[in-house]
């Protein structure tokens, strides 16, 4: 039995599959690759025209109680070993930031399509308290960018496994009290 944890860029392709779904974008279309993106652009911000949609997925791992439950268990292999497994629920939280005169709507639209398709995300659970998109235009060059984002957050069952040895022999010495 392997670990059955997602990778990060597996998480960022499951929001970015997602959200070109949703937004009924063609995700083998180079445009859609440069119209939805994970993180920012590392030539820095802003890379775009202010009249262009743009949106990003930042992606990361949420503080919460939920995680601090490990449910331990212990599956024997062989006479000499047996499998330790711990699961957890692991929660992420996914930020997406959008650019742009549509950046409100498509916000709106992607935090919709959260709660109607959940299938677009799976194995990951939502977290249904997901708060309105924030719309927040800023301030770059002395020009003003139209900007909404939202956050929203999900649960996935983590189980982590290893091997451990059982102790076959142990030399035992007695050192009397002098």
């Amino acid at each position: 039995m392997a670990d059955i944890a997602l990778s990060l860029s597996e998480i960022e392709d499951i929001f970015w599959t997602c959200t070109i779904t949703i937004l009924g974008l063609d995700p083998q279309k180079k445009e859609s690759q440069k119209r939805i993106r994970i993180g920012y652009p590392a030539e820095g911000a802003p890379a775009w025209k202010r009249t262009e949609n743009v949106g990003f997925i930042l992606v990361s791992l949420a503080n919460d109680p939920i995680m601090d439950q490990v449910e331990l268990s212990y599956n024997r292999v062989s006479e000499k070993s047996t499998d330790h497994i711990a699961s957890y629920t692991r929660v992420i939280q996914a930020t997406w930031i959008f650019y742009g005169p549509n950046s409100f709507d498509e916000a709106d639209k992607v935090r919709a399509g959260l709660f109607r398709s959940p299938l677009l995300f799976s194995p990951l659970h939502l977290v249904t308290n997901v708060p309105s998109p924030i719309r927040l235009p800023e301030l770059f060059s002395g020009q003003w960018w139209e900007r909404t984002s939202f956050t929203a957050r999900f649960n996935e069952k983590v189980v982590r496994k290893s091997t451990v040895n059982f102790i076959e022999a142990a030399d035992i010495e007695i050192i009397p009290n002098r």
